[in-house]
């Protein structure tokens, strides 16, 4: 008994370094990226893109993160030169790295060539995330730690984010898109350095499931009521026509009505990821010790509360404390939702089934920020699309019943 708990606590101790790094590799190379901010305004002030446009051009990027089901299938069926994870995290960390480093040499600035590389980089790392989830799921639900694990992923993510939104407001404000891409091209550097020493010892894996009966896995587990009712929720709970993330319309808000300067819209993401850290944190802490109910119940209300806080920002002092507000209970809520979807995916599909999950988390919180931005460009005050966004989340008060939690 000794011996498996020893056993279990140095494989939940490296799981977590692996969730660490591979998360901080995800944020800081793409999902938002050292290059984020300084892409926004550089979109913005050199090529002129109207608010809408900016929507649409983030989306488009984005698209490869809602297609990352199709990666669960292949990870779930296939090995890659004999391994499961190893050499699917050299082979996407390796291209990540070449595409952003020609970002950077060749110095592209037209729309298009942004798009096409920058959605190449986002397929890449994409397909790293659905990985890493899938160790997360798989391992954490060995080790009845999922929560943990979770808690332990947005936690570095949030910390990390802090200093890449500073660095990036400062890349902004002094420096150009050419080497905030030089800078980015770093990240994947550090994944393959960091595949070898955590992932070195991986045996050998044979997959012996077939695509056929991996997609049928798929579907008995997407048409249960229960997983139809968690997909029901994260679509109502994530949508919202005014999204927090500074890469969006609102720093066009910011800029030119509030008159923030880039370097300060930077800090602003600082503070919020630093409370998003704090969130996880808790979140980690309480996951043991509060139902999944009151969870999702405090997810639901504190999610509301958060966005209507958007309204109060009229200064720098009210921004910082929106944002601190916004980063710790948003994280909360996230969380709550993430944790109900990760013990809903049936085994032997867990990269896929999770990656469903994830797709419509991201592909919801799609065309709320596009809508916003025409609505925002024609004239539509932000605290009218503040109310309307928290006007949807309260929806999420009805489908708690459908999870059935006191069932479990």
């Amino acid at each position: 008994m000794a011996n498996t708990t020893k056993q279990d606590s140095m494989a939940i101790q490296q799981l977590i370094a692996i969730m660490v790094l591979f998360y901080l590799i995800q944020t800081y190379g793409c999902y938002p990226g050292l290059f984020g901010l300084p892409l926004t305004i550089y979109l913005k002030d050199n090529l002129g893109l109207s608010p809408a446009q900016l929507a649409s051009f983030s989306t488009l990027i984005f698209t490869p993160w809602l297609i990352r089901p199709l990666y669960g299938i292949i990870a779930d069926a296939v090995s890659l030169f004999g391994y499961q994870f190893k050499s699917y995290f050299f082979l996407c960390y390796s291209l990540a790295f070449a595409a952003l480093l020609g970002l950077g040499i060749f110095k592209v600035n037209t729309i298009s060539l942004l798009a096409i590389s920058l959605i190449l980089v986002n397929v890449f790392i994409a397909f790293s995330d659905v990985l890493t989830d899938k160790i997360m799921v798989v391992q954490g639900t060995i080790l009845n730690n999922t929560a943990r694990l979770q808690a332990v992923q947005w936690t570095s993510l949030s910390f990390g984010q802090a200093l890449m939104y500073y660095i990036g407001g400062w890349l902004a404000q002094n420096s150009n898109l050419s080497m905030a891409f030089l800078l980015t091209a770093i990240v994947p550097f550090i994944g393959l350095v960091a595949t070898f020493i955590l992932l070195g010892g991986e045996k050998k894996h044979r997959a012996n499931v077939s695509v056929k009966t991996n997609l049928k896995s798929i579907w008995l587990a997407v048409k249960s009521r229960r997983f139809l009712a968690v997909l029901g929720f994260i679509a109502c709970l994530q949508f919202t026509l005014v999204p927090p993330q500074l890469v969006n319309y609102l720093v066009y808000y910011y800029k030119d009505t509030l008159k923030f300067d880039p370097q300060f819209i930077g800090l602003l993401g600082t503070f919020e990821a630093l409370a998003n850290g704090v969130g996880a944190l808790v979140f980690g802490i309480l996951a043991f010790r509060i139902s999944r109910q009151l969870i999702l119940n405090l997810a639901i209300g504190l999610t509301t509360i958060s966005t209507i806080g958007l309204l109060f920002i009229h200064n720098a002092q009210s921004a910082m404390l929106v944002s601190v507000f916004f980063g710790f209970f948003s994280m909360i809520a996230m969380l709550g939702v993430l944790e109900i979807a990760a013990r809903s995916c049936p085994v032997g599909a867990e990269g896929a089934t999770y990656a469903i999950l994830m797709s419509v988390y991201n592909l919801v919180k799609q065309p709320g920020p596009i809508l916003g931005g025409h609505l925002y460009s024609q004239g539509v005050p932000v605290y009218v699309l503040v109310i309307i966004s928290a006007a949807f989340t309260v929806l999420c008060f009805f489908l708690i019943p459908l999870l059935k939690l006191k069932q479990e």
